[in-house]
């Protein structure tokens, strides 16, 4: 089915809240990279729409929603290469 349909893959949001209501950072860029790249990895990096399941609602952090769109291209174009060089 990859070869034939795209897949829309919802990333959470709460991903990109750096703290917590107590001010803990619970996420940072590190964090949000691997759980983007987890969901490469799911779903494939072809053809696949990675968007925010919910959209933004103000809490995320700049910085953290900045990180899930490097990470996305990134890893990607890394997977991509890996599977085109076998």
């Amino acid at each position: 089915m990859a070869d034939r349909a795209g897949l829309q893959g919802n990333y959470d949001p709460k991903e990109l809240i750096l703290m917590d209501a107590d001010g803990k950072v619970v996420h940072t860029t590190e964090t949000v990279r691997k759980s983007a790249k987890e969901l490469l990895k799911d779903l494939g990096p072809q053809r696949l729409i990675a968007n925010l399941g919910e959209g933004l609602g103000g809490k995320e952090s700049p910085m953290l929603v900045n990180a899930f769109v490097n990470a996305i291209h990134e890893e990607s174009e890394a997977m991509i290469a890996v599977s085109s060089s076998l």
